[in-house]
């Protein structure tokens, strides 16, 4: 039960958070250079983004399986949008609700009240979108998420859909910015239920040093911290390093070449019994590809 508790309660939308590159901030890496994607905080967002990135993750030991897809839109009839597709599932788990009949009303169910054969499996899969449109206005970055998720369980379907909003400033080399996130959060259920998230505020600061790079979130509706730092090594490599309330550690690499970008990084959870989590992400210039989105 609690295992389901924590699934249910696991935003999709934060998977975007998981894999930080250029800097460790989540509400303040903007970085003109790498031209990055931050979904978390749309402000933070390039006008215009070379590449196309994928990636592959497992969060929990390979519980639960994470697939992304970044990438942005720039045309006559749509210009300069930042499109996410994500998914997540957990494959065939194993249900067991109607293997076991307690017969001499026990309370306790013995080897021989087990139906072996009457155990089966089922997936909980979760589809998500997020369309981000960074802004510019008065010397400030703005932006906006809106986010789309359909999930499935059983014989029950969900559809959920909510809103970020973003602000970023650049005051020399110190990067500071605010994301409302979550606003409006709505879950319908077939059966009817409607399941609410409330919204939160996160702020955050980045400061560049050299070849170094630091950074400050901090999220006042859950009080949690975020706290790294992002050595760039060469022009061709980044190595990172987080920490934070909910991770006790967060390493990773960021490899960048002109056709190509591949990064990996490992996390370690505050709590030993999640597991560890792993993503692995490959970027494709676009443009090296004649492919024009």
């Amino acid at each position: 039960l609690s295992f389901v508790t924590m699934i249910f309660s696991y935003n999709i939308f934060n998977h975007t958070q998981d894999y930080k590159v250029s800097s460790s901030s989540y509400s303040a890496s903007y970085n003109n250079k790498n031209s990055f994607y931050n979904f978390l905080n749309p402000a933070c967002n390039s006008d215009n983004n070379d590449f196309m990135y994928s990636v592959l993750g497992k969060n929990f030991n390979g519980i639960l399986e994470n697939q992304q897809l970044f990438f942005s839109i720039n045309s006559k009839i749509i210009n300069n949008i930042n499109v996410a597709f994500l998914r997540t599932s957990i494959d065939d788990i194993y249900d067991t609700s109607t293997a076991w009949n307690d017969h001499n009303q026990n309370g306790i169910v013995d080897i021989d009240e087990i139906d072996y054969g009457n155990i089966s499996k089922f997936s909980h899969n979760t589809l998500g979108l997020i369309l981000s449109k960074p802004l510019s206005f008065n010397k400030f970055r703005l932006g906006i998420n809106t986010k789309f998720s359909i999930s499935s369980l059983f014989d029950q379907h969900a559809f959920a859909h909510s809103f970020d909003l973003g602000f970023f400033k650049q005051i020399n080399d110190l990067k500071l910015g605010m994301v409302i996130k979550d606003l409006f959060y709505r879950s319908h259920w077939s059966k009817g239920a409607v399941n609410m998230i409330d919204s939160q505020l996160i702020l955050g600061s980045n400061y560049d040093y050299k070849k170094l790079n630091v950074s400050f979130d901090y999220n006042f509706y859950k009080n949690e911290y975020f706290i790294g730092t992002n050595f760039n090594y060469n022009s061709y490599l980044d190595l990172q390093f987080n920490h934070s309330s909910l991770e006790k550690l967060y390493l990773g690499f960021f490899v960048k070449f002109k056709k190509i970008n591949i990064g990996y990084s490992f996390i370690v959870p505050k709590y030993s019994e999640l597991g560890t989590s792993q993503r692995i992400m490959i970027g494709v210039n676009t443009d090296s590809f004649n492919l024009k989105l």
